[in-house]
């Protein structure tokens, strides 16, 4: 299973809106540098006019799993067209729905 949740996390960063349609749960709850805590819909609206990650490293991944839920760490170092990278330290939630896994928290401390 872990395979499959870490492409699914990384598709995140650098597939856009359309990506987090597909893999937010509505209830989902941000805690990102900037715009603060979002929920819902509030991530969506913030995503539209964001630029996209172009790639991202996950290094020093820790993975917890039980019951439906997964919980993922690591330290994301992210890339995008005309900026410096991106060093965060990161966590997700994710539970699984009958549709598949679905993000249900995520947050970002950056680093450097």
């Amino acid at each position: 299973m872990t395979a499959p949740i870490w492409t699914l996390e990384a598709a995140l960063w650098t597939g856009g809106l359309p990506e987090y349609r597909k893999s937010m749960d509505p209830s989902c709850m941000m805690v990102l540098p900037g715009p603060g805590i979002l929920q819902g819909e509030a991530i969506l609206a913030s995503l539209e006019a964001a630029p996209r990650w172009r790639e991202v490293d996950m290094a020093g991944r820790h993975l917890a799993e039980t019951d439906g839920l997964c919980v993922l760490g690591y330290v994301a170092t992210a890339n995008r067209e005309g900026a410096a990278p991106y060093r965060a330290a990161c966590s997700s939630a994710w539970v699984r729905r009958e549709s598949g896994w679905k993000i249900v928290q995520h947050q970002q401390t950056p680093l450097d």
